[in-house]
């Protein structure tokens, strides 16, 4: 008794074609024009992601300064003097800040350095951005109100007595 083997071949079908050696991956130029891409993407995405980080600080010091501006004019609505518009009494009118007196530097954007000079004519504020920019507000008895920015000063309510000088920030 003899055993035959048979060998079954099936032909490929029509549609399918061979996949050479070539055809298999990516060739070094395309990856590297995809790593170019990504490259330039990055050189364009991350300082404007950084630039909108530093501004979002800014305006959270910013935001400080004018609620403490708020929480200084109910208190001078009551008294019609800045030399009443003690750190006990805008702590009152506005509990969510960090209050601190004019002569201690603000170091966070929650902290509110305020004072007012010494013959009650005017109050300033002060408070420190992440930025690392100090943003000042000063409240004047004819109800006018100054802005002030600085990255050298020392960031004090009572500097920006001084330093708050212009229209707007």
């Amino acid at each position: 008794m003899t055993t035959e083997l048979t060998t079954i071949t099936t032909p490929p079908a029509a549609d399918a074609s061979p996949v050479s050696d070539r055809e298999a991956g990516f060739t070094l130029l395309e990856v590297m024009v995809v790593v170019m891409i990504i490259g330039i993407l990055l050189a364009i995405g991350i300082p404007t992601f950084l630039g909108a980080r530093s501004r979002a600080q800014d305006r959270a010091a910013q935001s400080s300064d004018r609620i403490a501006q708020s929480a200084a004019m109910v208190v001078y609505a009551d008294y019609a003097d800045f030399a009443q518009v003690t750190l006990a009494r805008v702590r009152t009118a506005e509990p969510g800040l960090t209050w601190v007196a004019g002569n201690v530097a603000s170091t966070t954007p929650r902290t509110a350095s305020a004072g007012a000079n010494a013959t009650g004519t005017e109050w300033g504020a002060a408070a420190k951005s992440d930025s690392g920019e100090c943003f000042y507000i000063r409240l004047r008895e004819n109800a006018s109100t100054l802005y002030g920015r600085s990255t050298t000063a020392t960031c004090t309510g009572d500097s920006a007595l001084t330093r708050a000088t212009a229209a707007s920030w």
